[in-house]
């Protein structure tokens, strides 16, 4: 009889995935030379990089119809980033000092799991509506309140951002005081008794 030992699984089941792993890595070595191809090193992490903030600055430069290569070269950053810190996280458990290298918190153990802050809004969209700036987006289950925070200079720039206004629900938020004329950048991100959740994509209006 098969025992469940430290990951969960038994050991017949653990033997016979990983030669079955093997059989398919034999018949086709191309398999891991491909995975190992996609793993992002530093060169490709530099170069994606680059092409981002490039393609970021022509689009604030007034570039609008740069908005599409703009979303993919957004989305292959986060990409590059997500796939660098799970490796990092999976090493961390033999090298603690890798994610803590890479500014990363420490996994806490199951049994001293504390309750995650709450995941980001969605489709944050800010409109006009009835002569007010209207910020718009999908709610968080379970959260009650929010935080709009603006931007009047390169978004890029944590400290250039400050807090705006706080609201108890995401689907219609009045944004107050802007200045006619003015280019402005919001994001938005949950509240609850667990912390501060990650901040939305930011997006940009010009105040009229």
């Amino acid at each position: 009889m098969g025992r469940k030992r430290k990951g969960g699984e038994k050991d017949e089941v653990v033997i016979r995935a990983n030669g079955e792993l093997i059989t398919l890595l034999s018949k086709d070595p191309s398999i891991l030379e491909k995975i190992y191809t996609l793993l992002p090193n530093l060169e490709k992490i530099q170069a994606t990089h680059n092409r981002h903030r490039s393609i970021y600055h022509e689009f604030l430069d007034g570039a609008r119809d740069k908005e599409g290569e703009l979303e993919t070269a957004r989305y292959e950053s986060i990409s590059q980033m997500r796939m660098i810190r799970g490796i990092a996280n999976l090493v961390g458990k033999h090298d603690p000092t890798i994610p803590e290298k890479l500014g990363m918190a420490a996994t806490p153990s199951a049994s001293k799991r504390t309750p995650s802050p709450p995941i980001t809004p969605m489709n944050l969209k800010v409109v006009y509506h009835k002569n007010e700036v209207v910020a718009r987006a999908s709610g968080v289950k379970g959260v009650k309140s929010y935080e709009m925070s603006v931007c009047e200079s390169d978004p890029l720039v944590e400290s250039n951002w400050r807090h705006l206004t706080t609201s108890t629900h995401a689907k219609r938020i009045v944004l107050s005081g802007l200045t006619p004329g003015k280019m402005y950048y919001f994001r938005i991100r949950a509240l609850t008794t667990q912390g501060e959740g990650p901040w939305s994509n930011f997006v940009c209006i010009m105040a009229i």
